[in-house]
């Protein structure tokens, strides 16, 4: 097949969730002989660095940045559309550009199928589309995501006030969007129902979860210093829910961990850090990385991985990744959304901050029995997430799609 791949961000290096999954698909898409054209858009300029090591996957690669200026001028001009500003933050005119020439190509003429990563790209797949089948991997209910970020107390105000705003729009989007696709791709049964109850056909909506890999965890961090229990928290620290997590754990969980008197280190690992969260560093038991090479050693060589997210849609890699490496992972309930039962049993699950403290601390006060409970959890993960299941589920869809099979 000849598939067309539209994304809101550049998949290499794959450092958070979303690039994780559309990397790996790209792989194993091109590993079946496939023909990739990747189109898209992205707000980090320095990601545009990385498009060479994409060429070896795709025939063609075009890749456009939103500036500063241009997601100012995209958000009021979505306002006045009545999109959300989620979706209208990404438009890019020289992307809608260079679609058009292509869809007038020999190489756009003969696309069977478009595969659309993120609910950001569902104009671009359907505005000017000349009849191409269309499936929209959303990854998770955006919906969902929102009504939860509008309530959260912990969230900066101007982040509140714009998933209040967008809340209603992304409902409508995703259930429009969702309904002119061939299939709506999203990543947990958490997000089937909540596409679903907010009004998008079950027989448009598909799922297919992320795989994981079990990297070799490699050299001991030096700043992990020797000795000494380490509790790390990894994902994208810029991401709001992230952040947030980040900030109510280092305000309300670490205190009471440090009352133990274990002389612990907790390390955010991620990049993008804000300098809310970076000065919380204090040089003694609390650090931030921002962006590091590879997270791999970071949570080999933890004690114990901690998702203390407070709003979550969709699947947590930080969850599988962590079990896959056999750390012991303590979670609050809303990381473990998505989670299927054989996958939380694995998980100490703390809804408040003092049963956090609690878990984390019998962590570190008995590691040989926590490391055991780890184990059994990376059997479970790696038997039940896998890339290559994943890719191929992928692949049977854009297959159907291509033949007029589903939609």
């Amino acid at each position: 097949m000849n598939i067309l791949i539209l994304t809101p961000l550049v998949p290499y290096p794959p450092h958070d969730g979303d690039k994780l999954r559309l990397l790996h698909f790209m792989r194993y898409l091109r590993s079946k002989g496939h023909v990739l054209d990747l189109f898209g858009v992205t707000r980090v300029g320095e990601d545009l660095r990385h498009i060479d090591a994409l060429r070896p996957l795709c025939r063609k690669v075009i890749l456009e940045r939103v500036t500063d200026l241009d997601l100012f001028l995209n958000l009021l001009g979505g306002t006045l559309l009545g999109r959300s500003l989620n979706v209208s933050s990404h438009f890019s005119p020289a992307l809608r550009d260079a679609l058009r020439l292509h869809w007038s190509t020999p190489e756009g003429r003969s696309t069977d199928v478009v595969l659309a990563h993120r609910l950001r790209m569902a104009p671009a797949a359907f505005e000017g589309n000349p009849g191409k089948p269309v499936v929209l991997d959303l990854t998770d209910c955006l919906a969902s995501y929102s009504r939860q970020a509008r309530g959260q107390a912990g969230f900066p105000l101007s982040r509140r006030l714009a998933a209040w705003w967008d809340h209603g729009f992304l409902r409508r989007e995703e259930v429009e969007w969702g309904e002119e696709a061939a299939k709506a791709l999203v990543i947990s049964g958490a997000d089937v129902s909540a596409l679903w109850e907010n009004g998008l056909a079950v027989d448009k909506i598909d799922m297919i979860p992320n795989g994981v890999d079990a990297p070799r965890r490699g050299k001991r961090p030096t700043v992990y210093g020797k000795g000494r229990p380490v509790v790390c928290f990894l994902g994208n620290m810029g991401y709001p829910a992230n952040e947030d997590g980040a900030l109510w754990f280092l305000k309300e969980v670490w205190p009471k961990v440090r009352e133990a008197g274990l002389k612990a280190l907790f390390v955010a690992v991620g990049g993008s850090p804000r300098k809310v969260l970076r000065k919380r560093q204090n040089g003694d038991d609390i650090l931030v990385t921002g962006f590091v090479p590879e997270m791999a050693p970071y949570l080999g060589h933890a004690d114990v991985s901690v998702a203390p997210l407070r709003v979550a849609a969709g699947m947590q890699n930080k969850v599988v990744q962590s079990l896959a490496m056999g750390i012991p992972m303590v979670a609050t309930p809303q990381s473990l959304s998505w989670a299927p039962e054989e996958v939380r049993d694995r998980v100490a699950v703390a809804p408040d901050a003092d049963r956090f403290a609690q878990e984390i601390v019998g962590v570190l006060q008995d590691p040989r029995k926590a490391r055991a409970q780890a184990l059994k959890g990376r059997k479970v993960v790696l038997g039940r997430y896998r890339w290559a299941a994943s890719g191929a589920k992928l692949e049977r869809i854009l297959k159907e799609a291509a033949r007029g099979r589903i939609g």
